[in-house]
């Protein structure tokens, strides 16, 4: 074989392995953009989530300011969140600020029953 011929033959598989190499990146490009569109859902599902719980947090803080206000005993400045709290641990955490709210809740209607009671 001669130098001409060999190096047609390198310049040939250079040249089909330009066409592979393309061929793969095109793939993996769609993959990618898959993997994109999929992140960018969760991302916009979290941003929600973390509307619902900042609305959430305001309703609950307000109900609770509103039975402390009743009961004379003004609120403590609003917390604020906690940065060490587990995304994975959302639900929990609502359920729990619920059920402080209906225990504040509870030991209000028993403070007021009680006064109405005195009262008599």
């Amino acid at each position: 074989m001669s130098a001409v011929e060999r190096y047609r033959e390198v310049v040939a598989e250079l040249a089909g392995a330009v066409v592979d190499l393309r061929e793969r990146d095109a793939r993996r490009a769609e993959e990618l953009r898959r993997e994109l569109r999929g992140t960018e859902r969760e991302l916009r599902t979290a941003a929600d989530r973390l509307t619902l719980a900042r609305g959430m947090f305001e309703l609950r803080w307000e109900a609770a300011l509103g039975l402390m206000w009743a009961a004379e005993a003004p609120g403590k400045p609003r917390p604020r969140p906690d940065p060490r709290a587990a995304p994975d641990d959302h639900e929990a955490l609502e359920e729990a600020a619920d059920e402080a709210l209906r225990a504040l809740r509870a030991a209000g209607d028993r403070r007021l029953f009680r006064l109405r009671r005195d009262d008599d």
